[in-house]
């Protein structure tokens, strides 16, 4: 199967979790997904989310983490594809992602450092007729994965305000399946691999 003229894959997991899955979530200035987080101060006209209104900033960000059935692009060397999410793959990742204890493991720009001051508030999967549609987000298509994060950390939350952080990107291991001949394309998977397994360190050691 053709997108654009280039051939598509699927993302899945294998069984094994070490192997697989979502292991951080990081801001970034060009989301993949291309769709920005929306940030919430104490602006009582933006009341997408419940939380209590404070004389301070909540310092609140919401956002597309992962575009159900969205083909993102993908460059390695003269190799161009696309790559897409369904939803199985999506509750699947995201499943795992909290039962390892992923929640916090937030960085800047994908450089796996996790930064601290970060903590998640939600994790949720749009879900119109569970009443789980997100405003803002009319157009993403049902069973794309959504977070949101209250900032602590005065340095990535003004990073948030100026402008320089604009959306999520998350960062895993993932079979890649050509969805015409289920085929794996011989991707770069062994230095993923390596700098998940730094990451894992760096969180072991916190």
């Amino acid at each position: 199967m053709l997108y654009q003229g280039k051939p598509i894959y699927k993302a899945a997991l294998t069984e094994n979790p070490e192997e697989t899955g979502m292991f951080c979530i990081s801001l970034v200035d060009d989301p993949a997904v291309e769709s920005n987080f929306l940030a919430f101060s104490n602006d009582k006209e933006k009341e997408i989310l419940t939380f209590s209104v404070n004389d301070e900033e909540q310092r609140i960000v919401t956002g597309l983490v992962m575009a159900a059935n969205r083909p993102i692009l993908r460059v390695y060397g003269d190799f161009v594809y696309y790559i897409m999410y369904d939803k199985d793959t999506i509750n699947a990742m995201t499943e795992r992602f909290l039962a390892a204890g992923f929640a916090n493991n937030v960085d800047t720009m994908h450089n796996f450092e996790i930064e601290d001051g970060i903590y998640l508030r939600e994790l949720y999967i749009k879900d119109t007729e569970r009443g789980i549609s997100p405003k803002g987000f009319e157009d993403v298509e049902e069973g794309s994965l959504f977070a949101t994060y209250h900032i602590v950390n005065d340095e990535v939350w003004n990073k948030v305000k100026s402008g320089e952080f604009k959306g999520f990107s998350l960062a895993g291991v993932f079979q890649e399946v050509e969805m015409s001949k289920h085929e794996e394309p011989d991707t770069e998977e062994d230095e993923v691999l390596d700098l998940i397994n730094k990451l894992r360190q760096r969180i072991s050691k916190q």
